[in-house]
């Protein structure tokens, strides 16, 4: 699995074996081993380097999650001294800073002896993580719902459109960025926005885009919570007559993790929540 995944994210069978210290012809044996045991071909190679097949494309997934599952796994088994259980969570990257980071102190306080594996990622790979068993928590904005999925809504909050720029045109403009918050927020944004051409420029990477604005002078919708501190401190603008969109966070867990452990951080979470600050800006 992890040849695999060093070769697709190298997308050379030369600069995988450089990663992993190998030579090139281990890498291509196994490769050829693994696409023995699927009976299908993962690569498509030529002078410019390696690209999934259609096969290929199918199995990376599987193969993200049975690592993420091994990694799991060795974690919750070899457990360090002083500590007697361990708890998975998680979260989207525009959570983190006001939310979750507070969450995180407050677990390891009240929970001295639980061993705390935290990551920061997609909602969908949050999900599939959840599905895996891989997570017990994770704080979401737009949750999937599965089957032993539980959900609370654990935060408000709204996305707004502000700028590096105070006279920055908004939406219709050039410079214009399409932040990808999910399917309601996207057709909320099309309803909003009927005649919009789709912008040159798209982007899912949540808390990183307000330096991007800034040193750009660029406008994209951003959570209330995200924007709040730079359009306080001057570094971003509200664009003026622009919509706001509702945009909610969502607790979601399965019943894998004990009880013992799951409620005391199911109620830190929503005291975080209740505790989260917020600037009031004009909007």
């Amino acid at each position: 699995m992890k040849t695999f995944l060093n070769v697709l994210a190298a997308e050379s069978f030369v600069a995988a074996a450089e990663r992993m210290f190998v030579t090139q012809s281990a890498i291509s044996i196994r490769i050829q081993k693994l696409e023995r045991e699927l009976g299908q071909k993962l690569f498509n190679r030529s002078k410019s380097g390696v690209e999934l097949t259609v096969y290929g494309a199918k199995f990376e997934q599987y193969a993200r999650s049975s690592l993420q599952l091994w990694d799991q796994a060795v974690y919750q088994i070899s457990l360090p001294d002083g500590f007697d259980s361990s708890l998975s969570l998680g979260c989207e990257d525009a959570l983190w800073p006001e939310l979750s980071a507070n969450w995180m102190v407050e677990l390891t306080r009240i929970l001295p002896t639980t061993a705390f594996n935290f990551q920061v990622s997609t909602p969908s790979n949050l999900s599939s993580m959840l599905l895996l068993g891989v997570l017990d928590i994770a704080v979401i904005y737009n949750p999937e719902i599965r089957q032993g999925f539980r959900v609370e809504h654990i935060l408000d909050d709204r996305l707004i459109l502000v700028a590096g720029r105070k006279d920055h045109g908004g939406a219709t403009s050039d410079d214009y960025i399409f932040t990808n918050w999910g399917a309601e927020f996207e057709m909320a944004h099309s309803r909003w926005y009927p005649d919009l051409k789709p912008p040159q420029l798209m982007m899912q990477v949540g808390a990183a885009i307000p330096k991007f604005l800034i040193d750009h002078g660029k406008a994209a919708f951003l959570p209330y919570r995200i924007a709040d501190d730079y359009v306080a401190s001057g570094q971003l603008h509200v664009v003026k007559d622009s919509p706001a969109f509702p945009f909610p966070a969502y607790a979601v867990w399965t019943e894998n993790a004990p009880a013992e452990l799951r409620e005391p951080a199911l109620d830190k979470l929503r005291e975080a929540a209740r505790n989260a600050p917020w600037i009031d800006i004009e909007t």
